[in-house]
């Protein structure tokens, strides 16, 4: 079956279809580039026989965003050949899909719904050793949402500036399609010395978001501070893979710790490089490989005899959503 990448709306395709992520980061800030566009990328410069359109193929195997899910349902009919492969990313299920992929393993089930991690940050420049065991800068690099409120507050700017740590927010508001044009460093780790990445709570632990952040802190080979998520958790098999805050005062806290234990930041960054030895690129290749051109294949032939392909899209979808639903209430 032949694999097509599905990005819509983006303009010139040969431009591109010629871009390398490590070399054009700033390009892969917005979900359906650093899903999409980068895996398409990155399975074609591994040799694999993968399309890129702007275009709703007829056939094959579709890969889209979910942000595209409307798009799509109004162009594509009912799609009796194609089979829709959805990348859920921070949004909700794109019900139009036959099959998902998932940030994270939380609602995968192996049968339409897998798991495949986003890709770390591209272009990534690791931490300077020469920087020794010291923390003097503590960088936060994402969306200004993404941050608890409290890391805004006096309370832990006036704690850095007593321990003479300096505050590195590499943040911005997302601005749809002008975020590409942010230029935020979020790639450069070389004067780091702690990560931190804390949302704001969630009784549910952020169940549809990556653990990107974790990825990029020991490919930099920087300790992290990150908050209660899924994501983190599933990673974690060493205390010293990151250390887990809710908030400023658990923050400062393990600050502190780590400021008066040398020997255990230590510990911490050559933990990063023994994890970090665990993504390589080819890691990312063989699963979306395995997915694309194995797994899919396998499971497409009941997917096209479901009697929903008679359905167009909108109402395929409808008929998904209401099936979980109705799996979801509870019994009387």
């Amino acid at each position: 079956m032949r694999v097509r990448f599905l990005l819509p709306e983006e303009g010139d395709l040969e431009l591109l279809r010629a871009l390398d992520p490590d070399r054009d980061f700033e390009r892969f800030k917005r979900g359906e580039c650093a899903w999409v566009l980068q895996t398409y990328l990155r399975l074609a410069a591994a040799g694999k026989p993968v399309e890129l359109t702007d275009r709703l193929p007829e056939d094959g195997i579709v890969v889209f965003h979910a942000k595209h899910r409307r798009w799509l349902a109004a162009r594509g009919g009912a799609l009796h050949e194609a089979v829709l492969v959805g990348i859920r990313g921070d949004l909700g299920t794109p019900a139009i899909a036959d099959f998902e992929v998932l940030q994270n393993g939380f609602h995968a089930d192996g049968l339409r719904r897998f798991h495949i991690p986003h890709w770390p940050q591209p272009g990534l420049l690791r931490r300077d050793p020469a920087r020794g065991d010291a923390i003097r800068r503590i960088a936060y690099k994402g969306f200004a949402r993404n941050l608890e409120a409290g890391f805004h507050g006096r309370r832990w700017l006036d704690f850095l500036a007593a321990r003479g740590i300096e505050w590195d927010y590499g943040a911005a508001e997302f601005a749809g399609r002008d975020t590409d044009r942010l230029r935020l460093g979020w790639h450069d780790f070389r004067r780091v010395d702690l990560v931190l990445a804390v949302r704001p709570p969630s009784k549910r632990l952020h169940p549809s978001k990556p653990a990107t952040k974790l990825f990029n802190a020991w490919l930099a080979g920087v300790p992290a501070l990150l908050g209660e998520e899924v994501a983190y958790r599933e990673l974690r098999r060493s205390p010293l893979d990151y250390l887990e805050v809710r908030d400023v005062g658990e923050a400062i806290a393990a600050v502190d710790r780590l400021t008066g234990d040398p020997g255990r930041y230590r510990a911490m960054v050559e933990r990063c490089a023994e994890r970090a030895a665990e993504l390589t690129p080819a890691t990312w290749i063989a699963a979306w490989s395995e997915l694309l051109f194995s797994t899919v294949p396998r499971l497409a032939g009941e997917a096209l005899a479901s009697p929903l392909r008679r359905l167009p899209l909108p109402a395929r979808a409808g008929v998904r959503r209401l099936g979980r639903w109705l799996a979801l209430r509870p019994a009387r």
